[in-house]
């Protein structure tokens, strides 16, 4: 069974020369590792920034490369776009290659997209329901990835007329 994951400071009485180390110190100890263990993480951004609809559909490998110096595993991804389009839907799509020169593949089983529904300065996360977003949804949770594998994003589909939007990875060592 583990321990909750909850912020509990050890006071200085409980660590003092000569003071024995009970269970409840112990207890607190592991409960601080789990709350930073749980919520410390890291954050890769992939931007299209300004109206991004100029550009023919698809767009490969949009706003560069991103690799992973660690294994990690993703735990959310947040799509967002900030001036929605007069019609349509901008699709993304992140893909991984484990290998340089590699196939590279959706991490996605369910892609994130935003349409001309969505109001003004929209995002969504995995598991959010939110008017004109459709959540993205990872081929396995967490997904996991390797030292050395590197992401890139696609721009599948956009809306005319868009500007500003992207996909915000969390991720944490695993």
């Amino acid at each position: 069974m583990e321990l909750s994951a909850i912020k509990k400071f050890i006071q200085a009485e409980e660590v003092k020369y000569k003071a024995a180390i009970s269970e409840v110190t112990a207890r607190k100890m592991g409960q601080m590792m789990n709350f930073l263990g749980r919520r410390l993480h890291e954050t890769k951004r992939f931007d299209l920034n300004g109206p991004y609809y100029v550009a023919a559909d698809p767009q490969i490998g949009v706003d560069g490369l991103s690799g992973f110096e660690f294994d990690a595993e993703i735990f959310n991804i947040w799509i967002f776009n900030l001036v929605p389009g007069s019609s349509g839907t901008t699709e993304l799509d992140l893909k991984r290659a484990t290998t340089p020169g590699g196939t590279f593949t959706s991490i996605f089983s369910v892609t994130p997209k935003v349409s001309s529904a969505a109001a003004a300065n929209t995002w969504c996360k995995i598991g959010d329901t939110v008017t004109g977003c459709t959540a993205p949804v990872l081929t396995s949770f967490p997904f996991n990835v390797n030292a050395g594998d590197v992401l890139r994003l696609d721009k599948l589909n956009s809306m005319p007329g868009a500007q500003n939007c992207g996909l915000l990875v969390h991720y944490r060592p695993r």
